[in-house]
């Protein structure tokens, strides 16, 4: 009995272990069936199912679960980018000028979502990532290479980057624009003559490039939304050379500014020269004028003050010759001699006072006479024919005694 009871023990825990293997099978299984039977289209997907009998297939748009009943289905997202912006995925391009460069960047592209268009895709790519690599990267990589024939080193460093880009999007969206090419000798800046080696893009009369190769893009629909190329790593040599072009760039634009500085520091000067010259003769002509108001000041009056001692003159005159001939008929009615000397005083006193009272002029003008020599000073202002007068008187007297 107690190793029939040993044995039942050791029997049950493989009982157990049996049946839990079945389930676990059996939830297996029914995960495998429910993977196979039900199948779920997220958003932002489009599925192609090939049925399992027939072989048909379909396309899926819009996102919710759908009956797979063992079909082979196929996911592709309707909108995805394409980097190429890391170390070891860059493309490799040579300009026209033979130097060399890796392009990093990045696209955003979008597949069509009409059953045709998918189905055409699948066709002829079969999955998502051959879609990737095979149409997407492949016709990047063509045309940013092609685009790069098209340009030099200098022109994408320096002014026809934007170009650039703008040519690489609308080669991925229509095609290989068909190109030409063309020697052309110039001459640079210092005289010296050199070949000019261009690729051009061929148009016809609307202007409009020809098409060389048709992109995948056109042919199977699918949207460029958007380029970015964030870098463009030239090889060694030609950094080196866009080092010594920019320095030199620099050093032109040093040169010309200071050449242009000293151009408007020479206008700057004439100028101030011009001004300086203007200033100086507007001065000497206010002096010139300043000199001549005075002299033309000082002229009036002294004329002023001549025709004033002239007035003085004739007053004395006729004042001397008044008391004059006073005098004369007071001793023709036969004075004495002591009213003779009295008069004599008096007169001679009254021409003193006279004499006193004459205010001479500050300024005189004396002209010199024709035939008759100068004109005596003391006859300008009357002294003389007071002096004379007073002679007169002197000589009357005498005749009346």
């Amino acid at each position: 009995m107690k190793q029939l009871s040993e044995l039942r023990e050791i029997e049950m825990p493989v009982g157990k272990f049996i049946f839990v293997a079945i389930v676990a099978i059996m939830l297996a299984g029914s995960y495998f069936l429910a993977g196979q039977i039900l199948v779920t289209n997220d958003a932002g997907n489009v599925q192609v199912k090939q049925a399992a009998a027939t072989g048909t297939m379909s396309v899926r748009t819009q996102p919710g679960v759908y009956l797979r009943l063992f079909s082979d289905i196929h996911n592709y997202k309707i909108s995805d980018t394409y980097d190429f912006n890391k170390e070891g995925t860059g493309i490799n391009v040579r300009f026209n000028d033979s130097a060399t460069a890796n392009v990093y960047g990045s696209i955003k592209y979008r597949l069509p979502t009409s059953e045709d268009n998918i189905l055409a895709i699948h066709t002829d790519f079969r999955s998502y990532e051959a879609v990737q690599d095979q149409l997407v990267r492949a016709v990047v990589e063509a045309v940013v290479i092609q685009t790069a024939t098209m340009f030099s080193s200098e022109e994408i460093y320096s002014t026809r980057r934007s170009d650039f880009v703008d040519m690489i999007n609308q080669q991925i969206k229509a095609g290989i624009f068909a190109t030409k090419y063309s020697e052309v000798l110039r001459k640079d800046e210092d005289g010296n003559s050199f070949i000019q080696r261009a690729m051009d893009v061929r148009r016809n009369d609307q202007g409009q490039p020809y098409i060389a190769q048709e992109s995948a893009f056109a042919r199977y629909h699918v949207e460029l939304i958007q380029l970015v190329l964030t870098d463009i790593d030239f090889d060694p040599k030609t950094d080196e050379l866009i080092a010594k072009r920019k320095e030199a760039e620099q050093e032109k634009i040093v040169a010309k500014s200071k050449a242009e500085r000293a151009k408007q520091d020479a206008v700057t000067a004439e100028a101030q020269g011009k001004a300086n010259v203007a200033l100086a003769e507007a001065e000497a002509l206010v002096l010139k004028k300043t000199a001549v108001i005075a002299a033309e000041r000082e002229k009036e009056v002294a004329i002023q003050e001549a025709l004033k001692a002239e007035e003085v003159k004739k007053a004395i005159i006729a004042r001397g010759q008044a008391d004059a001939e006073a005098a004369k008929l007071k001793v023709a009615a036969g004075l004495t001699p002591l009213d003779k000397a009295t008069i004599e005083k008096e007169t001679k006193i009254e021409i003193a006072k006279a004499l006193s009272a004459v205010k001479f002029p500050e300024h005189m003008i004396i002209s010199g006479g024709g035939a008759g020599g100068g004109v005596n000073p003391f006859e300008a202002v009357g002294l003389k024919a007071l002096y004379d007068l007073s002679n007169q008187m002197s000589g009357s007297a005498d005749g009346a005694k």
